[in-house]
């Protein structure tokens, strides 16, 4: 059998290495008033010229299960195909629960579900995480290589601060009340992904500049880190210098490899204009 690792569009590895990767896509969308778009073929700025003509966001839309089983079932053309599949977040979306309900439909013995239990760059992280340990381990089965990949996923730490908060509280994640308050004290909250729901741990004071590179150190240092791999996610209007200061200091604390991702146009909605993460895997406990 051959197995095939496929993603979503919200896990915002750019479609270039996907293709090279060789690792399919399924892709969420996004709603606006008077049309739907698909993750991926939105241009950012469009999300942020919406905002600032009607001060408010287009809504995200999950993966439905119908869209699953499309996707899937083109893949399963092939009898020897096998697929393992890394899903978004449970706690954060319906989308895993309706890739589970698709598997009615599709030759569900030959599809593997993951729940990444992460977003954006923690998801992107899981996902070139299962690429290497199947091309290093060519032989192992599609269950096998599911098996290890789910040892990774409690591993995952990923934190990001909004620039500010004006797009959550168009969301109503926030009140507005409390995204002025931000913005007059200049808040940049802190948010963790913890067993994958988006968690505020921490508030960070001043600058973007001053927040990001604080949120960078706190990253480094507060748990021991495998440091093979991070990831810097940020969503457009991020200062590029800024992307490439932090990009060289995660470097130069022993990273062999720091990815920058630009949010898609779903974790964008969410996120906002600017907003910064950073993504890598904890040490494996002794």
């Amino acid at each position: 059998m051959k197995t095939i690792i496929t993603t979503e569009s919200c896990s915002d590895i750019p479609v270039s290495m996907l293709e090279k990767l060789n690792v399919p896509m399924v892709p969420f969308s996004v709603n606006f008033p008077d049309r739907t778009v698909l993750d991926g073929e939105l241009p950012i700025q469009e999300i942020y010229d919406f905002y600032d003509s009607t001060r408010q966001i287009p809504k995200t839309c999950a993966i439905s299960p119908y869209q699953y089983s499309q996707f899937f079932n083109r893949l399963l053309e092939d009898p020897e195909v096998e697929i393992v599949h890394i899903g978004y977040s449970s706690a954060c979306s319906c989308s895993f629960q309706n890739a589970t309900i698709s598997l009615q439909d599709c030759d569900e013995k030959r599809i593997h579900l993951i729940d990444c239990l992460n977003v954006s760059g923690g998801f992107g992280l899981l996902t070139l995480k299962a690429v290497e340990l199947h091309t290093r381990n060519p032989q192992w089965s599609a269950a096998e290589l599911a098996d290890e990949i789910r040892k990774w996923v409690p591993r995952i730490k990923t934190l990001f601060i909004p620039e500010k908060l004006d797009f959550l509280a168009a969301g109503g994640r926030v009140s507005n009340a409390a995204a002025l308050g931000a913005s007059l004290l200049r808040i940049k909250p802190r948010i963790d992904i913890l067993k994958g729901e988006l968690i505020n741990t921490k508030k960070y004071y001043g600058t973007m500049k001053k927040a990001a590179s604080q949120l960078v150190e706190d990253f480094l240092s507060e748990e021991p880190l495998d440091r093979t791999l991070a990831l810097i996610i940020y969503a457009k209007g991020a200062d590029p210098d800024l992307l490439e200061k932090l990009r060289q200091r995660v470097l130069n604390d022993g990273f062999q490899e720091v990815l920058v991702f630009e949010l898609g146009a779903v974790m964008t909605v969410h996120g906002g204009k600017g907003a910064m993460g950073i993504t890598g895997f904890r040490r494996e406990a002794a």
